[in-house]
């Protein structure tokens, strides 16, 4: 709380501030909301560092009764940590682009979030690795919805592809600023 006396002229940020008082900063928010972010895939990426997606585990504490199942790989109980990272759908695809970098990240969602804020000291490595995580957390959100809702399914080869034509899409016009 502030306890400076009253002031004769008013301050619309120190209004803002008064009102809206600033949040602990998290340590991944690099990872999110990073220079060439792509808006709808840092959205979903911050949608679930906060762990709000609802996945079946979340639904069922809610009391829902539904099936515990993941919805691409039907293996396991589907949370946060099983859709992005254990589920061997999702790890045929993240594992697409680490395989080709040599890279091995963190297995839990929250330490991976971590590391990717600078998984290479080469900042275009960085930046692209960034973009994948995201792009690969929107994609396998969008066909976990897919298959729940539309019940149509695509193979992991085909979301690797749709990463790829939105990797080149983003970063070809960035390579003309170099």
């Amino acid at each position: 709380m502030d306890h400076r006396p009253p002031s004769l002229s008013f301050s619309s940020s120190l209004t803002w501030q008064a009102l809206h008082p600033s949040g602990r900063p998290v340590v991944w928010h690099k990872s999110v909301w990073f220079r060439n972010h792509i808006p709808k895939h840092a959205f979903i990426a911050w949608v679930t560092a906060w762990n709000r997606l609802h996945t079946r585990d979340r639904m069922r504490r809610w009391g829902l009764s539904i099936p515990p199942d993941c919805v691409l790989c039907s293996r396991n109980a589907e949370s946060r940590e099983h859709l992005f990272f254990s589920c061997g759908f999702s790890s045929a695809v993240w594992g697409h682009f680490l395989a080709r970098n040599s890279l091995s990240p963190p297995l839990l969602f929250m330490d991976c979030l971590t590391w990717v804020s600078s998984p290479s000291r080469d900042p275009n490595i960085s930046l692209i690795i960034k973009l994948v995580f995201q792009a690969s957390i929107y994609r396998l959100w969008k066909e976990r919805n897919r298959r729940l809702h539309d019940l149509t399914a695509r193979s992991s080869t085909v979301i690797i592809k749709e990463i790829k034509v939105i990797l080149r899409a983003k970063l070809d016009p960035l390579s003309y600023k170099f």
